[in-house]
């Protein structure tokens, strides 16, 4: 049986279109996005937080052997951003950032508030400082350390977010109970904007000393902070009321029992979606248990009582992850060994975590990426991470995956 010529270009167009729609879904541009920071290179350390369309960006880096710290804003998805405005001052002494313990971002309308390590006595010591603005990021005011309980003066390993109601949550890592092998991990929460702060609260007296924390506002208001735990290492999970009120101990996101003196340096991820009977949460945790090393998908159908058995990503090396959700689609974004380099790669579900996609490279082949993260927007999601060449200095980048 012969096929007419318009079949042939019927069908032919059919597959470019399912294609187009792969590429679309799954890998977004064919390379890359760098945006350009206020000049700066040598890229330390970033952080990004979704607004609805808007994406809020705080990237630090050199200009002029100065480190400086820039704050970004993109209302349309990054497609676009706004001219970079520097937040720190020369009064307030020297950023200290490092990819995992970065500066933090979080907003609520034309609230913005930013937090990060300074610069203090000791060598990679030193207090957080607090920067709010109330006009979307143009004008900037210092506020409260909320750390008045810590008389080492030492806050590291910082997170913001912010609830629809204009309350933003801060949580940090601080050895105020100088235990010398463990830190605490800290709350506190703000009212007006990153001004003023309630009294801190403890949430856990003994966790890893150098493991980036996750705090989250959930799809049904509450708040949750996932971190490492201390003995066993694994990752715990705590959750507050709508408002980050009545904290509770949730125990640990994946069982794995690893027992282990020092620091991976190594965090996880949320993320919460609207489910058929109620909320899902989703995490990805990393452990190092020997026999189980490697990179974990889970869920919970409870608000994070019990969890689904560790889906494991990637293989033994896969380590750095973050994951975003929008509706039924997951992303996971994390690092691994690529050729001769570390790459950015993403896996992606679009029936809540059921099933996955194969993994797919993000980073610019033949670089060394890291620490990325993810984000849903209503335009898709939008992929983070810093990366360097050879013979060229880290550099922040970016990646659309569209709806």
């Amino acid at each position: 049986m012969r096929i007419a010529n318009s079949h042939w270009k019927l069908i032919f167009h059919l597959a470019l279109v399912l294609l187009i729609l792969n590429t679309l879904a799954y890998g977004g541009e064919k390379t890359p996005i760098y945006p350009a920071v206020a000049g700066l290179n040598e890229i330390q350390g970033m952080d990004v937080y979704a607004e609805k369309s808007s994406i809020h960006a705080v990237v630090v880096g050199k200009a002029n052997e100065e480190v400086k710290l820039a704050y970004l804003l993109s209302r349309d998805g990054g497609s676009h951003w706004n001219k970079s405005v520097i937040v720190n001052r020369k009064e307030d002494g020297p950023v200290l950032s490092r990819r995992g313990n970065d500066a933090q971002v979080s907003a609520n309308g034309r609230r913005v508030v930013v937090a990060w390590k300074k610069g203090g006595e000791l060598p990679e010591s030193g207090p957080m400082l607090i920067a709010y603005s109330a006009d979307g990021g143009t004008r900037w005011a210092r506020g409260e350390n909320p750390a008045v309980g810590d008389g080492m003066h030492n806050q590291s390993y910082l997170d913001l977010a912010a609830d629809e109601n204009g309350r933003f949550h801060l949580v940090w890592l601080d050895d105020r109970e100088e235990n010398g092998n463990t830190q605490g991990l800290r709350y506190a929460r703000s009212t007006d904007g990153g001004r003023h702060w309630d009294r801190e609260v403890t949430l856990d007296p003994k966790v890893c000393t150098c493991c980036w924390n996750r705090l989250a506002v959930l799809a049904n208001g509450n708040v949750a902070v996932l971190y490492r735990d201390d003995e066993p290492h694994d990752m715990r999970l705590a959750r507050a009321a709508a408002g980050g009120g009545g904290w509770r101990d949730l125990g640990r996101v994946g069982s794995f029992d690893w027992r282990f003196e020092g620091c991976p340096h190594c965090g996880g991820g949320i993320a919460s979606s609207a489910g058929k009977n109620g909320e899902l949460l989703h995490g990805v945790v990393w452990s190092g248990k020997d026999g189980a090393a490697g990179l974990y998908y889970l869920d919970s159908t409870d608000h994070g009582e019990h969890w689904s058995p560790p889906l494991r990503i990637g293989d033994g090396h896969s380590r750095h992850s973050d994951i975003a959700a929008r509706g039924r689609a997951l992303v996971v974004v994390y690092t691994g060994p690529v050729g001769d380099g570390e790459g950015v790669q993403f896996i992606r579900s679009e029936d809540g975590g059921k099933t996955w996609s194969p993994p797919r490279l993000l980073s610019a082949e033949g670089a060394v990426a890291d620490h990325p993260r993810i984000l849903a927007t209503p335009a898709g999601f939008r992929a983070f991470w810093t990366e360097k060449r050879p013979g060229s200095g880290r550099v922040w980048a970016m990646q659309f995956l569209a709806s």
